[in-house]
């Protein structure tokens, strides 16, 4: 489980990025994160004991499409997405690659 290689302090970014999604994407959350709001919440109850091990399920969606999108999305400033994490966005990329890294990937995304 690469979630095991992150420290708390980036664990709670991650988490954060996953509730900034669900609020900030509101009813698109589903597009753009690929998760339905039920699954992220049941990820969000079950945090930070989740099995992100298999690339195309929930887990691993959730919590890669969430970083990526709050990086990279449409419609979302600095300023959103450091009220919505906690972090600035080079601390969100920092553990979006370490994330990432822990998984066997040589770069961010879905392989």
């Amino acid at each position: 489980m690469s979630l095991a290689a992150l420290s708390e302090q980036e664990l709670k970014i991650v988490r954060r990025s996953m509730e900034g999604a669900l609020v900030h994407l509101g009813w698109d959350l589903e597009t753009r994160i690929g998760v339905t709001e039920e699954q992220m919440r049941d990820l969000l109850a079950k945090w930070p004991n989740v099995d992100d091990s298999v690339d195309n399920r929930p887990e691993c969606l959730a919590i890669n499409n969430s970083l990526n999108d709050l990086l990279h999305g449409l419609g979302i400033s600095d300023a959103t997405a450091m009220e919505l994490t906690g972090a600035d966005r080079s601390e969100m990329r920092r553990v979006y690659d370490k994330w990432a890294r822990a998984r066997g990937w040589s770069s961010t995304g879905v392989v």
